[in-house]
């Protein structure tokens, strides 16, 4: 990987316009830094990442990580490349939200906490739930 200066990302015709709020995505930035570099072509075309790029220029970040993938510039590829970034991902559901929180909890408190014991009820409930309305017909 290298670092580009941000100004230096050629954003061009993008499938997506509205990026939506980006604010989440700075958080998590902020607190573990840009875990997936944006792609960009040897044009210095961006592929992927546009909000990834938007979060880091919001937090004031001049440079950015990122990893040439060489497209010869072909618009198909180009195009290709932004799509398939951008399907098949699944965000967390509440469950998996609850899994998270409550592990968590578990590393930064003593498990007897409250928080960790209505967590834990909480996450058994809802498997149980799941469990039950499986098996009905």
């Amino acid at each position: 990987m290298i670092k580009l200066p941000i100004d230096a990302i050629d954003i061009g015709n993008r499938i997506r316009h509205d990026i939506g709020d980006v604010t989440e995505l700075k958080e998590s930035i902020q607190a573990v830094g840009l875990l997936n570099p944006i792609i960009i072509n040897s044009n210095n075309e961006l592929l992927s990442g546009l909000r990834r790029l938007e979060a880091c220029r919001q937090l004031g970040w001049t440079e950015i990580e990122v990893r040439i993938v060489e497209t010869d510039s072909d618009e198909l590829k180009n195009l290709d490349l932004e799509y398939h970034e951008n399907i098949g991902r699944l965000d967390f559901n509440d469950e998996d939200e609850e899994i998270y929180l409550t592990r968590r909890d578990i590393l930064l408190n003593p498990p007897k906490s409250q928080i960790f014991i209505i967590r834990w009820l909480k996450t058994l409930w809802n498997h149980i739930a799941r469990f039950l309305s499986g098996k009905k017909m």
